[in-house]
């Protein structure tokens, strides 16, 4: 609506349609991030590196909004929709599809496989395996 529309209504409304659609994006993406890795650490530098790239878009609109191109902003507002498209539509495909496949690896293990992978291991072992466990899934 903001690329395609020049009446100010449309852009608002697109404005407000836009926001709707960006900010849950983001507690979804920390939140499969957070879920899908484990251990203290990795998972903090998992979600710190998304949430650092995430910023990292502030830096990129800076430059792609530029005031040669106001009101309509078409390059700015092109720009996102297509890192949007690719990054959030493909990213997110792209990623269910890799975690899908190391599931179904992890269900190919055969029960006397994992019980040797665990066997002599005390509890608090078993639990630093973290997402090496034999029993973790991803969360598609």
């Amino acid at each position: 609506m903001l690329v395609a529309s020049r009446d100010p209504h449309v852009a608002y409304a697109g404005t407000f349609l836009g926001a709707i659609g960006i900010y849950p994006c983001i507690s979804n993406t920390i939140t499969w991030v957070s879920n899908n890795v484990e251990g203290v650490y990795k998972r903090g530098v998992s979600l710190g590196t998304v949430i650092a790239w995430g910023n990292i878009n502030g830096v990129m609109s800076s430059n792609i909004y530029r005031g040669q191109d106001a009101p309509w902003y078409t390059l700015g507002h092109s720009v996102v929709l297509g890192y949007l498209s690719v990054g959030l539509l493909f990213g997110s495909i792209l990623n269910y599809i890799f975690l899908a496949i190391g599931n179904a690896r992890r269900a190919r293990v055969s029960d006397e496989d994992r019980r040797l992978k665990m066997q002599g291991l005390t509890q608090e072992e078993q639990q630093e395996l973290a997402d090496f466990h034999p029993d973790f899934k991803y969360t598609l």
